[in-house]
């Protein structure tokens, strides 16, 4: 990354554009740092990419809302940086950022003073910024208290829910495990919490998902066993590990029989590898009758098509492939072009 440049804002970053009523920079973050060095403000980096879809829900339901706005426009210099792209590449990989949005702030010597990794709605978005803004529960803070009181079960949790929003396994997993060792008696209630990201660290260790899996075995009822269940459905089907597969998505439907999105994708996988296809089958006739809009049900359709075709029922494939692209007609042509190729191709593998 180029060293950040102390110098005088230009007429390029200066002329920043708005997303409703927060004053987004889009010049060079040397530029921006320079600019929150003379307003005596931290900067705050949101990292975007083209195709992520959470940013534009962010900059749709979040920075619209009038108090999000006043807030970063009178705390912070805000910039956007699209992570794929320009400086922005190295800018991430400075700062480690490998989901999206990101949401960074730093100082003007460009540490970081913390980060808020993924979607939150305004409220929650404004509680984490004001925090940091002020130095309440960010990571340098939360080190602090730990140092200070390193029996405090507490205070270690929340290092190492700080370590687990960043997606730092290694980390997490260090504070998690002396967490376990201090409330033994699980008084704060987050002891699976703690074993769940000892399983995912054990799991790279291992190269092995035997670590998840008994995980989900012990916390059944815990909201992470879905998670788990999810990981290995996931692992065993792409795999192609196809009793793994059968048996994961058995366990998995019989837990939330009513997860149609899960259902859908999982008869996609299996059709695209031909592998548990009348299980397959059976998940995505589930899932069509379980949509609860008409985009939804040309979706599932559309896979219940994959299916079928894969199984050799043409027919079936394009009659279903037919009824997906009737739920999408006024669709604008680039949504509708996936349904009519897969209609083409079914329809001329018939005759």
């Amino acid at each position: 990354m180029k060293h950040l440049l102390f110098a005088l804002c230009t007429l390029a970053l200066c002329a920043s554009s708005s997303l409703g009523d927060i004053k987004f920079l889009h010049g060079p973050l040397s530029e921006a740092v320079n600019r929150a060095q003379a307003e005596k403000k931290p900067v705050m980096i949101d990292f975007i990419t083209d195709w992520c879809m959470w940013c534009d829900t962010l900059d749709r339901n979040t920075y619209t809302n009038a108090r999000v706005a006043a807030f970063v426009n009178e705390n912070v210099v805000p910039i956007k940086i699209d992570a794929e792209k320009g400086e922005g590449i190295s800018i991430a990989k400075k700062y480690t950022v490998s989901g999206y949005p990101t949401i960074l702030l730093i100082n003007t010597d460009g540490e970081e003073i913390d980060r808020i990794v993924g979607y939150q709605p305004p409220e929650p978005f404004l509680k984490s910024l004001t925090d940091y803004v002020h130095g309440v529960n960010t990571l340098s803070q939360l080190k602090v208290d730990v140092q200070k009181n390193p029996s405090d079960a507490r205070a270690r949790y929340m290092l190492a829910a700080k370590y687990g929003a960043r997606n730092d396994v290694e980390q997490a997993a260090e504070h998690y495990a002396k967490l376990l060792d201090l409330d033994k008696s699980n008084t704060l209630g987050h002891n699976d919490e703690a074993e769940y990201v000892l399983a995912l660290r054990a799991m790279r260790q291992k190269q092995s998902m035997d670590p998840v899996e008994a995980f989900a075995d012990k916390y059944p009822d815990s909201p992470l066993a879905k998670n788990a269940m999810m990981m290995l459905l996931v692992n065993a089907t792409r795999t192609g590990d196809a009793e793994g597969a059968k048996h994961s998505f058995e366990r998995y439907a019989a837990k939330y029989p009513s997860d149609a999105a899960t259902m859908n994708n999982y008869a996609w996988e299996c059709a695209q590898r031909k592998m548990n296809l009348e299980q397959a089958e059976a998940a995505s006739g589930k899932a069509v009758s379980l949509a609860s809009s008409g985009n939804e049900r040309a979706t599932y359709l559309d896979t219940e098509a994959a299916v079928k075709f894969a199984m050799g029922k043409r027919a079936d494939a394009v009659r279903l492939e037919s009824e997906a692209l009737q739920l999408v007609k006024d669709a604008p042509a680039k949504d509708r072009k996936p349904y009519e190729e897969a209609l083409a191709r079914f329809k001329g593998a018939s005759k």
